[in-house]
């Protein structure tokens, strides 16, 4: 009997990775990551490129890079997000566009690069470290709540205050990083409470995925499936559980809404491993800024134990379509360009698709380094 079930075993767990698709190399990448760097004025005096804005796009792209340069042993990656920072700190008045977003914050997505403040915290003393977290931690204490005491944004056509998706990525990462600064668990407490609010606004239980407003007045709306809405919350709570401890009384209910929704966003995954621009609706093309944070976020959760085995393959899948998806130049095609919120399902399928978009290549570099991982195990 003891055979026979070790017989079995064995069968079943070749199966298992008989099935697993090899992950196609990460060559591209690393150009993509290198052509980046070169591609971002990192010396004083240097002319700053868009590499250089204060964006949260460009936050994506920073930890994508430093994570391809700790899997990798490569200091000229795993040191380009703190240079990039101490740049900007030093020449912030000389790079005209979006200055404004960084000196007088109006709004959470204005602030999508300040987790970075506090991993440059660790290692550097620069005086305008401590400014450029104060400017935004005065938004955020004047920002608009929703009566359950969620931070909102005040959405003018519909005349309400609005719980929006993207928002989360933009304080989360801010908030667990400011709880280890200070060693003060509030601040990740806070974030969790975030998550756990987005999730019970904008969850739709019945398609298993994320309609990406909720409005405080007019909660009857629904936004459709946008693919890249879904994903800021999945990169929120993927980087999120990776500060809550395992002892947290809260660690339970996140890994169930962590799978709750990656097995979510499983079923609606194409055949050519990539997701639509509206998640479901198959009819729309396959977009890859989502589909990079989809792929990275499986890979991720998988590699730590949060998500079973199945979600590593739906990884290698994501990462395999995203090469298909690439130009001769190592750039990622059909990005959706900056994109707001509209009741219309016209809207979303009409959206203007770009190529090497800053959204498409902070999540592709992310995902790279969880194969870089994977490849090395």
């Amino acid at each position: 009997m003891k055979k026979l079930t070790l017989l079995f075993c064995t069968v079943l767990t070749f199966g298992v990775f008989a099935e697993e698709p090899k992950p196609l190399p990460i060559k591209a990448a690393i150009k993509m990551a290198e052509t980046v760097i070169a591609e971002t004025a990192l010396e004083k005096g240097q002319k700053p490129r868009r590499y250089n804005y204060w964006m949260y796009q460009n936050y994506m792209i920073t930890e994508g890079i430093k994570a391809m340069g700790e899997a990798l042993g490569r200091p000229d990656f795993s040191s380009y997000q703190d240079k990039q920072m101490l740049y900007f700190l030093e020449e912030y008045k000389n790079i005209k566009p979006m200055t404004g977003m960084y000196l007088h914050p109006r709004t959470m997505w204005h602030c999508g690069m300040v987790a970075s403040l506090y991993d440059l915290k660790r290692t550097s003393d620069h005086p305008e470290i401590a400014r450029g977290i104060s400017y935004f931690q005065k938004m955020l204490n004047n920002a608009p709540k929703v009566a359950d005491g969620t931070l909102a944004r005040y959405r003018p056509e519909w005349k309400s205050k609005a719980i929006q998706i993207d928002d989360l990525y933009m304080v989360s990462p801010y908030w667990v990083r400011k709880s280890v600064d200070l060693g003060e668990a509030k601040y990740l407490d806070l974030a969790i409470e975030e998550t756990l609010s987005y999730y019970k606004h904008l969850w739709n239980a019945e398609t298993k995925l994320f309609n990406c407003l909720w409005l405080e007045k007019k909660p009857e709306v629904k936004i459709p499936h946008w693919a890249r809405g879904n994903g800021w919350f999945v990169l929120g709570i993927t980087d999120l559980l990776n500060f809550v401890p395992e002892n947290h009384p809260k660690r339970a209910e996140l890994l169930e809404v962590y799978n709750n929704v990656m097995h979510g966003l499983m079923a609606r995954q194409d055949k050519d491993g990539l997701w639509h621009q509206v998640l479901d609706h198959p009819e729309s093309y396959t977009e890859t800024s989502s589909s990079g944070m989809f792929t990275y976020s499986l890979l991720h959760g998988s590699t730590k134990g949060w998500l079973p085995p199945s979600a590593r393959t739906a990884g290698i899948k994501g990462w395999n379509g995203l090469q298909a998806k690439l130009t001769d130049k190592n750039q990622l095609e059909d990005v959706c360009r900056s994109t707001g919120m509209s009741e219309d399902l016209d809207y979303y399928f009409n959206r203007e698709r770009i190529t090497h978009d800053q959204h498409g290549i902070g999540p592709y570099l992310l995902a790279a380094a969880e194969i870089i991982k994977l490849e090395k195990k």
